[in-house]
């Protein structure tokens, strides 16, 4: 399998992305991270929202000059939002992306959110569903007890637990791909850059099912020699 340079793109106002090289031996994570947060400037819709648009995709760009990817792995936009003008300014930047790519020619590959978790195996272990159910279980007792509802959940050591929920295991899947290449392990405010590598992850085992008998050392990936 040809070595490949993939830079995958979580696109929000404060995109994740990472950069590495696809290959037969495996994936070399050159760089990732999460941009700084571009909040919403002032001004009026829509027209406000062409700029912040712009200045986020500025950001984008400037990932692909420095890296000069030969694609981008991106996750699509999901089909609704509950917050309406959220979900726009993706589609705003989204747009400006795909312009970019039209006028460019560079490669793409878009992903739908379920379908790259699905195939990385991002799926609740089962200490994570024993947990939720140990959370649910203590409120609905102590609703019970207390005629009233309650927003915290203690374990029986008197540990404050809470709900695992999909982003935790994004996050901890990024983590057991790529523990050994990362500088410290991610946490959840880090989902950003964790969806990042889980698109990255989902391309690369695409490829590993693809024959190819060239083959690529990591001495080469090393020295960039590709």
């Amino acid at each position: 399998m040809e070595a490949e340079r993939i830079l995958a793109l979580d696109i929000s106002t404060k995109t994740g992305y990472c950069n590495l090289i696809s290959s037969d031996i495996g994936m070399k994570l050159m760089d990732y991270g999460t941009l700084p947060q571009i909040h919403e400037p002032e001004g009026s819709y829509p027209s406000n929202y062409v700029i912040w648009a712009y200045d986020n995709f500025k950001g984008i760009k400037e990932l692909i000059d420095k890296f000069k990817p030969e694609i981008l792995i991106v996750e699509e936009t999901s089909k609704g939002s509950k917050n309406g003008k959220s979900q726009k300014i993706l589609e705003f930047t989204h747009f400006l992306l795909g312009q970019f790519i039209k006028d460019s020619g560079i490669k793409s590959v878009y992903l739908q959110t379920e379908e790259w978790r699905r195939e990385i195996g991002c799926k609740m272990s089962d200490t994570e569903k024993l947990k939720n159910k140990a959370v649910r279980d203590y409120k609905k007792k102590f609703e019970k007890e207390n005629s009233k509802k309650t927003t915290v959940a203690y374990d029986t050591n008197g540990k404050r637990i809470g709900l695992t929920g999909k982003k935790h295991v994004n996050v901890r899947r990024a983590n057991e791909i790529f523990g050994d290449q990362l500088k410290e392990s991610l946490i959840l405010a880090n989902e950003d850059l964790a969806d990042a590598l889980g698109l990255a992850a989902c391309y690369h085992f695409r490829r590993l099912k693809v024959d190819n008998t060239e083959e690529v050392t990591m001495e080469d990936i090393i020295k960039d020699k590709i």
